[in-house]
């Protein structure tokens, strides 16, 4: 029960670290579902202009709270970005493109480093810590990292491939939209991490402490972070 108390403060100290933005989640929920359910009762561009609008109100509404917006105003660009797409293409899947695409390309990008041999979760992980470099391609690390950008890929990949077979259904879009969300991304970076670990574990490969002074065999291993 300890280790698993233990193991539940650490993960809750990894994503308080990352940062999460509730507002950015709350507000990234709510211009999809008002979009596609206002675009079923008015004509397109009313459905658009309203949902630039109450994005407009959510952005004011977060300055007026004095949060922490940083996301909240990546959001509200790239929901912006979505609803001229739609106006482009006179279709109100048009507002999903943009993430399919992001999606898509995301997932390509990590079966190609996967490929290459230098899978992209080091890189992410390597910006999010500092760790040494030389510590992440060591053979004992290295395919942790590369399994964990599978899991990743694969998940980006089917997300993505979802919404292109759907595409002509802008209701199933924000269903996927839903239950693809960073609530779900929060819950698959909770995966990774243990999963992710737990290989570390099996590898029996160095710590970054003892990578860095160059400790010999047998070594305790990485016991935190990932």
């Amino acid at each position: 029960m300890d280790t698993f108390k233990e193991k539940f403060l650490e993960i809750k100290e990894e994503l308080k670290a990352l940062n999460p933005n509730n507002e950015s989640i709350v507000d990234g929920v709510i211009a999809p579902i008002f979009f596609v359910v206002l675009a079923n009762f008015v004509e397109l561009n009313t459905a658009i202009y309203s949902t630039a609008i109450l994005l407009t109100s959510l952005l004011v509404l977060r300055l007026f709270q004095k949060q922490n917006i940083k996301f909240v105003i990546y959001g509200f660009i790239g929901s912006l970005i979505a609803l001229a797409i739609a106006r482009r293409q006179g279709s109100s899947s048009g507002f999903f493109l943009i993430g399919i695409i992001r999606d898509g390309a995301i997932g390509i990008v990590g079966i190609l480093s996967i490929l290459l041999g230098r899978p992209f979760t080091i890189y992410s992980s390597k910006a999010f810590r500092n760790w040494p470099k030389e510590w992440y391609f060591h053979k004992k690390i290295k395919p942790a990292y590369t399994k964990v950008a599978m899991i990743w890929s694969i998940y980006l990949l089917l997300k993505a491939g979802l919404q292109i077979y759907f595409y002509e259904n802008p209701e199933i879009l924000v269903l996927i939209k839903l239950a693809t969300s960073n609530q779900t991304t929060i819950v698959l970076l909770v995966i990774s991490y243990i999963y992710g670990q737990n290989q570390l574990k099996k590898l029996k490969g160095p710590s970054v402490e003892e990578f860095n002074n160059n400790s010999p065999e047998p070594w305790e291993g990485q016991l935190k972070g990932f």
